[in-house]
């Protein structure tokens, strides 16, 4: 007896958006098949990463679901939309250098932040300046020099907004069926 195709529809759109989750449980159990001690302690050690993030990722969570209610749409889109015009690129490009933390609470937060109205230049303006940290300058100096950390710090920071700039204009133009670009 075959699957209806309904169901044969929400399973692959199943597979789809958690082919992540479901690679890495396959993996495991691939890895508990041939050596089970290994395989224990590689989920250990996830276990323990996982514990380790947990609260600070539901925290952030926590802080963008705040952050959605509080300030509005016709907010965020004034600030960090097309409305901001060069502010909000300068606003970006300067939020990147004093961001702090790991990627994975970066990306939502840029999430939701895009999802409110912010443009693509916007984001990528702050992933590219979140190259910068300020608070670590003085660590890089101490291994690297003033010359090469002021030198990177500040061709990183002048980038940012040209690169934001190319990314929009990459994540807007569309070919359309005929030929034409749309925007």
């Amino acid at each position: 007896m075959s699957a209806s195709p309904s169901v044969r529809t929400r399973m692959l759109s199943l597979l789809r958006s958690q082919w992540l989750l479901l690679s890495v449980i396959g993996l495991y159990l691939w890895a508990f098949h041939k050596a089970p001690e290994r395989a224990l302690e590689a989920l250990s050690v996830s276990g323990r990463t996982f514990g380790s993030v947990i609260l600070i990722i539901l925290s952030v969570f926590g802080l963008m679901g705040l952050l959605q209610v509080w300030i509005s749409r016709e907010k965020v889109a004034a600030l960090l939309g097309k409305e901001g015009g060069w502010k909000a690129l300068v606003i970006a490009a300067a939020s990147g250098t004093i961001l702090i933390g790991p990627a994975y609470i970066i990306f939502p937060l840029l999430q939701s932040i895009k999802a409110q109205g912010a443009r693509w230049a916007v984001i990528t303006a702050v992933l590219a300046a979140y190259a910068v940290k300020i608070p670590m300058i003085p660590l890089e100096v101490q291994f690297l020099g003033w010359s090469f950390s002021l030198s990177r710090s500040l061709l990183t920071i002048l980038s940012a907004i040209p690169i934001g700039l190319l990314v929009e204009a990459i994540m807007e133009w569309r070919p359309s069926p005929g030929g034409k670009t749309l925007r």
